[in-house]
């Protein structure tokens, strides 16, 4: 079985710049408490991830958080050309 937090992380992997969003995350894995699953996920992602939450707004103007997991920079491995 797996939890909703690792349904979570394989969702956010999945979908890339896409990203989750609560309403989302309730038709998917049914959870109401995405910001809850995904302060739990960042404890369990790889070093090399991070989770950014973004804001997003709805045609009609309401805001609402969006998550998006992306790959961490190593500012020791980048470059500038």
């Amino acid at each position: 079985m797996t939890t909703q937090t690792e349904a979570v992380i394989r969702l956010l992997r999945e979908r890339g710049e896409q990203g989750l969003t609560p309403l989302e995350a309730l038709h998917l894995i049914g959870s109401f408490r995405l910001g809850a699953r995904v302060w739990d996920a960042r404890q369990l992602i790889r070093r090399d991830e991070e989770i950014v939450t973004e804001r997003a707004a709805s045609p009609s103007g309401k805001t609402f958080a969006r998550y998006v997991l992306r790959r961490r920079i190593d500012p020791e491995q980048a470059t500038l050309w």
